[in-house]
């Protein structure tokens, strides 16, 4: 029998990879929201990874209906580094309206320094979303990002956590109070869901 290498894509990371034992694959997806499958040759783990990472037929989830808000997310399913997104419910980016002088690439992403984290990225969404926000007076603002949404942008960040990052989030939480003041509600959105989605796995 040949050997066996495997793919995997952690959801909620975004982030996708193929290792050549079973004890790799294990150790990356443990404990975390993931997807994995193992394939004869290093082609088909790409391609299936390159098509979404999905299993195969499953039961169709009934999309929400959209509220009128800002939606916001980051991902590296691009190969290009960390892009952060930020949307109407539309889906189409906002960013270069609002930030005329924030480098935006062709495909109207914010792209990160190649250093960043994929959390940093939902951060920096969070941020943008909320100076938009704020400055048009729009209540909701959606992400997909647990972590960001319950923690970071309330300023409980551990100090582990690059100090850029934790500098961001100390930002994120003034912005975030100002909001909230306001009336604004920050809501979670599945990812599946999530019209300004960068996850490329539907």
């Amino acid at each position: 029998m040949g050997k066996k290498i495997y793919a995997y894509f952690l959801t909620e990371a975004k982030e996708t990879g193929i290792v050549d034992t079973w004890e790799e694959c294990k150790n990356k997806t443990s404990g975390k929201k993931a997807r994995y499958k193992s394939f004869k040759t290093h082609k088909e783990a790409k391609d299936w990874l390159n098509l979404g990472a999905q299993y195969g037929k499953k039961t169709k989830k009934i999309p929400p209906t959209l509220k009128e808000g800002i939606y916001f997310d980051a991902g590296t399913g691009r190969g290009i580094g960390v892009e952060v997104r930020v949307t109407f419910k539309d889906g189409e980016s906002i960013l270069k309206k609002y930030f005329p002088n924030l480098e935006i690439n062709k495909f109207g992403n914010y792209l990160t320094r190649p250093d960043k984290t994929n959390n940093f990225g939902e951060l920096a969404g969070i941020y943008l979303a909320l100076e938009i926000a704020i400055k048009e007076k729009i209540m909701y603002i959606f992400g997909d990002s647990s972590l960001v949404i319950n923690y970071w942008s309330k300023g409980l960040i551990k100090s582990s956590v690059a100090p850029e990052t934790q500098r961001l989030a100390k930002k994120v939480k003034i912005k975030r109070e100002i909001f909230e003041k306001l009336g604004g509600s920050i809501e979670h959105i599945s990812g599946d869901f999530n019209p300004a989605d960068l996850g490329f796995h539907k």
